[in-house]
């Protein structure tokens, strides 16, 4: 019998080494990741921006999945929307918030219901803080999701990086996740989303318009639904429009993007957000303020930032109660788009609609304020 020698040399054992090290890698990567998940990588930014931001708020996006083991590496249970709210929501310190209760619904009549809508229009508006009082900070609160240290009072003081005119569209209304609506008989199911424009986010989007024309400040809404027929991937559709309006009205220097908040307590109850402004109920806004913290290019977030700062201190001088604390976050959510681009969740899914109505009409006033001033 004849033996044949083999002759291991060190670039034969190398080799063998690193064939068994991705062969046990492929090994655990399919262990991981579920056959029949959603590709989360598949989109324009090929970031896992899209993963933390296309998860929030929604907790019945069932399709969308990663599993434990993804949760030790990013931190987050993507399948408990509890658990993202709580990380990257921040805690709702300076926010009233009142538990959804179904008796509690019940007891409310027509008749007041009526009376609400009745007493909608405010014959008692605040006056309209000037420059000086939009630039001294009222003691904004700010809730850092981000590594980044922030001095908000200077930031009240800055100048804003950009001048508007009368002549020209100056704002753009958005809404990456145009369906979403808000408690009562305005959800569909279970799903808290309505693709009727009267019922969900872009009727608050057409108040937050209206204020901001009967103050002169020429602003374009765009009601395309980017979440609707697929929620995943809204935020890339939504770019793709903001890109497309910037292109065809250059003029435009302020992009908002209008969400609703969300989050279900453990015995199924929703998250309600509310202050009262002159006897009405009325949701309560937060700002959120992307950041460049994931690594993506927006060299525009401090800008952003500023012009948070500054509607922020307008509200709180206008509407005291009215704003929870700005939300500063690692993802950039399209807010690189111009300087003047921020996120307002108005309300949240245990809020009415009419509250909502109330919410976006005063930050829309606040908006106009701190605009006018400068």
């Amino acid at each position: 019998m004849k033996f044949k020698t083999i002759v291991l040399t060190r670039k034969k054992i190398t080799t063998i080494i690193l064939v068994s090290f991705l062969i046990v890698l492929v090994c655990i990567l399919i262990k991981i990741i579920p056959k029949k998940s959603v590709n989360v990588f598949n989109y324009d930014q090929n970031s896992y921006e899209e993963i933390l931001a296309e998860v929030l708020p929604d907790n019945r996006e069932k399709s969308f999945n990663i599993k434990d083991k993804l949760k030790k590496i990013f931190g987050i249970d993507a399948q408990n929307p509890e658990s993202i709210l709580k990380q990257y929501s921040a805690a709702f310190e300076g926010t009233n918030i009142e538990s959804h209760d179904a008796e509690e619904d019940k007891g409310n009549s027509d008749e007041e219901k009526n009376h609400s809508a009745e007493v909608s229009d405010r014959s008692d508006e605040p006056v309209m803080p000037d420059k000086s009082q939009i630039n001294t900070s009222v003691g904004i609160k700010m809730n850092n999701a981000t590594k980044y240290s922030v001095d908000i009072d200077s930031l009240c003081s800055k100048e804003l990086p950009f001048s508007i005119d009368s002549e020209q569209p100056q704002v753009l209304v958005v809404h990456t996740h145009t369906t979403e609506c808000y408690d009562g008989d305005q959800m569909s199911g279970e799903s808290e989303r309505n693709t009727d424009e009267t019922r969900n986010i872009i009727a608050v989007g057409n108040e937050i318009c209206s204020v901001l024309e009967e103050n002169g400040i020429k602003t374009l809404h765009d009601t395309t639904y980017h979440d609707y027929p697929s929620y995943q991937g809204a935020y890339s559709r939504a770019l793709t429009s903001i890109e497309n309006c910037l292109k065809q009205y250059p003029s435009i220097k302020i992009v908002l993007d209008i969400h609703r908040d969300a989050f279900v307590y453990s015995d199924g109850s929703k998250l309600a957000v509310t202050c009262e402004e002159n006897g009405i109920s009325t949701a309560q806004v937060m700002i959120v303020a992307g950041t460049n913290s994931m690594g993506l290019w927006h060299e525009n977030w401090q800008d952003n930032l500023t012009f948070a700062a500054k509607i922020q201190n307008a509200a709180e001088i206008m509407y005291p109660g009215l704003m929870r604390p700005i939300n500063l976050r690692t993802e950039r959510f399209n807010e690189h788009m111009t300087k003047g681009s921020l996120i307002l969740e108005v309300g949240s899914n245990g809020n009415t609609l009419e509250q909502a109505k109330e919410g976006g009409k005063d930050v829309a006033r606040a908006i106009a304020a701190v605009l006018k001033a400068e």
